[in-house]
């Protein structure tokens, strides 16, 4: 039986290329998710600024029921 085709190497180099394909899609998800919990962290940040709590002090007036 004889089976033509590609070379062995080049199978190698598909299955690498596949895998450093995924890992590279792997590490852009996660900076993303870097990126987007940063500007979560900014924006509460601006808004307990805005709502006149300073860090360190009591938070009494800030509803944090909802």
């Amino acid at each position: 039986m004889t089976i033509s085709g590609q070379n062995p190497g080049s199978l190698l180099d598909s299955v690498l290329t596949a895998q450093t394909t995924r890992v590279d899609i792997g590490v852009s998800m996660l900076k993303k998710a870097q990126d987007v919990e940063k500007q979560e962290g900014a924006a509460l940040v601006q808004m307990l600024e805005k709502s006149g709590v300073k860090p360190g002090e009591s938070s009494a007036l800030l509803d944090t029921y909802a």
